[in-house]
């Protein structure tokens, strides 16, 4: 067996092996190659598989940030010690552990070289796969901790029935309940100045990361913006689609919370996504709480597993 750097010309095997392998989480050959070498924080002596006879036996993924933003731009200062292993699996069996023994070790030297004190599976904020490992995936949870890897936290994507009727009634509550200066609007550029001072004081940059601004010289009508008078203090995206739509990312300025301008922006996107034909609507990487207020349920959990290295 030997650990090598994954090419382009792996991909077709690659894709047959993961989709054989993570059940949960099916990939198009595109999809794959978008969120592997598509990744602008990918370097080739981070993403390594371990192969014998020809055949791939698993993926260990490793991302980390030269510089505090990285080249994606959504990197943070307090997480600059971490590298990211956004992907891990191996096949079943005695191979599957022979490959967990000779993937981790390599990739956790790829990140000490690197300068990192930590490797964090997954909670990556960048082109990410997932947010972390899917709990259902015991095997792959468990090679991970016999190599010295600790369950830190769970992360938790939900879902909600947009036809239910309860949720026009709460939409109309929250408006009722709105001061008369406040107003939920689809983006429009004109707005640009003002959210340039929304994105200075919500400092979101794995949401805005530096050129930000280009991706909003058009009008969205996925993307809405909470204003109070001439000051903007919430934002939301939503991802139409029939039957299930997306929601997410959600802001609201940190000043501004406790007033249920989260719960106005999310019933709004829920309400507009059902009117274009969704019948539910998901959302990864929740702040749980906040969703089951508003009658979403819990549809999926990951955990996120640390080593200091």
């Amino acid at each position: 067996m030997r650990v090598r750097t994954l090419t382009e010309a792996d991909a077709p095997k690659l894709l047959e092996v993961w989709n054989a392998n993570l059940p949960h989480d099916q990939v198009t050959l595109e999809r794959l190659r978008r969120l592997t070498f598509g990744d602008a924080n990918y370097e080739p002596e981070g993403m390594l598989v371990a192969e014998e006879g020809g055949k791939i036996l698993g993926l260990a993924a490793v991302i980390v940030r030269r510089e505090v933003t990285g080249r994606d731009g959504g990197g943070r200062e307090w997480e600059f010690h971490r590298a990211f292993m956004k992907v891990f699996f191996t096949v079943p069996g005695e191979a599957g552990e022979a490959a967990a023994g000779a993937l981790l070790p390599e990739a956790e030297q790829f990140a000490r070289a690197a300068g990192k004190r930590q490797m964090t599976v997954t909670e990556y904020g960048g082109s990410y796969l997932f947010p972390g490992l899917d709990v259902r995936y015991e095997r792959l949870r468990a090679l991970l901790q016999a190599h010295g890897y600790r369950d830190v936290r769970t992360i938790e994507d939900v879902m909600v029935d947009l036809t239910d009727p309860r949720h026009e009634e709460q939409l109309r509550a929250e408006r009722e309940r709105m001061p008369s200066d406040a107003s939920v609007a689809a983006w429009d550029p004109e707005m640009l100045p003002r959210m340039r001072r929304f994105v200075e004081e919500g400092n979101m940059r794995v949401w805005f990361p530096v050129g930000w601004e280009e991706r909003y010289q058009s009008p969205d009508e996925n993307t809405l913006i909470l204003s109070r008078g001439e000051e903007i203090l919430g934002w939301a995206q939503y991802w139409p689609g029939a039957p299930e739509a997306g929601f997410g990312p959600i802001l609201v300025l940190p000043r501004a919370r406790g007033n249920h301008y989260g719960a106005l922006l999310l019933l709004e996107c829920m309400i507009r996504a059902r009117d274009r034909g969704a019948r539910i609507m998901t959302a990864g990487w929740a702040n749980t709480g906040f969703y089951v207020r508003l009658g979403w349920q819990i549809s999926r959990r990951y955990a996120v597993l640390e080593k200091e290295l």
